[in-house]
């Protein structure tokens, strides 16, 4: 009989380079009520998870677990009255970490897989989902909207949200991914020295609100030129800025927004791109290419 306890994890005990990544054999406890045991076939990769292994980003004690979304299949459940069976395929995010074999999560955070998406994709969609809906919610209503870094996961959702309400987009990348911007619907610019006079260029009236996915300085120097003086400038970056305009953003798990969003993939309403994929084992891979930008939706590991 499988044993349904046994998980992979991967794990680093001291902060670095993807060098201190390594795999760790664990033995899960008993599934506790409200849990449903998964088998992971597929997770995302966050700029968090990078920068917490160098240890940019600390808010835990080594050794440090890495994840925060997945899709897979459920091998054990607690009785619930969502209905959830074992054999189902969901997606979700939330337990202590997702890139391991196995993983306990809350089953109020599951959703079921559509047929119509890949593993991958659905195991890349929660973190950018519900990142990208408390965006919305939180900068609250207006005509047009900056992001800067607007070609990575949470950005790409954000851009077609915020088309899908009426706004007038202008999203920066580099020079790689200004056309699939372009597709998204946004009006690409690439950034780098020179970056506010085409902004301007492409948009002569200020912003009513900048949002930065990037934490750089010339992204909060831009927005504050080119965003209206009572405007909204946000960030996901999670870094300290030299401006006190900006204010932070923190997600929020809402389930019922991360639905919306993997039916809009599903239906091909929004798309989604998913630049590479990685085996499990070559995670450390992964992590360097993360930790050098210039990523196009989210990239991927398979199990």
């Amino acid at each position: 009989m499988e044993n349904r306890k046994n998980t992979k994890i991967l794990l680093a005990n001291a902060y670095g380079p993807a060098e201190v990544l390594e795999f760790q054999d664990y033995e899960l406890g008993e599934l506790s009520a409200g849990f449903a045991r998964i088998r992971v076939k597929a997770a995302g990769i966050n700029p968090i998870d990078a920068r917490r292994m160098t240890g940019e980003f600390k808010h835990a004690a080594l050794p440090q677990t890495f994840g925060t979304e997945y899709s897979g299949e459920i091998i054990d459940v607690a009785a619930n009255p969502q209905g959830f069976s074992i054999g189902d395929a969901v997606l979700g995010s939330g337990g202590a970490f997702t890139h391991a074999t196995v993983i306990d999560v809350p089953i109020a955070n599951l959703v079921r897989k559509p047929e119509s998406i890949s593993w991958e994709v659905a195991g890349t969609l929660a973190g950018v989902a519900q990142t990208a809906m408390t965006i919305l919610d939180e900068i609250g209503p207006g005509k047009s909207l900056l992001i800067h870094g607007a070609s990575g996961g949470v950005g790409s959702i954000t851009v077609q949200l915020a088309k899908e309400r009426g706004m007038d987009v202008v999203g920066t990348a580099s020079s790689r991914n200004l056309a699939y911007l372009e597709s998204l619907g946004a009006t690409a610019v690439e950034y780098g020295e020179g970056l506010q006079g085409r902004l301007q260029e492409v948009h002569p009236e200020p912003f009513d609100i900048a949002v930065d996915m990037v934490g750089t300085e010339e992204a909060t120097q831009a927005s504050l030129a080119t965003v209206k003086s009572d405007g909204v400038i946000a960030t996901i970056a999670g870094k300290p800025t030299s401006s006190n305009r900006v204010v932070p953003i923190w997600v929020k798990r809402n389930p019922k927004n991360l639905q919306y969003v993997v039916d809009g993939v599903a239906s091909g309403k929004f798309k989604w791109e998913v630049d590479r994929v990685f085996p499990f084992e070559n995670a450390a891979e992964a992590y360097e290419k993360i930790l050098k930008g210039h990523t196009r939706g989210k990239i991927a590991l398979v199990f």
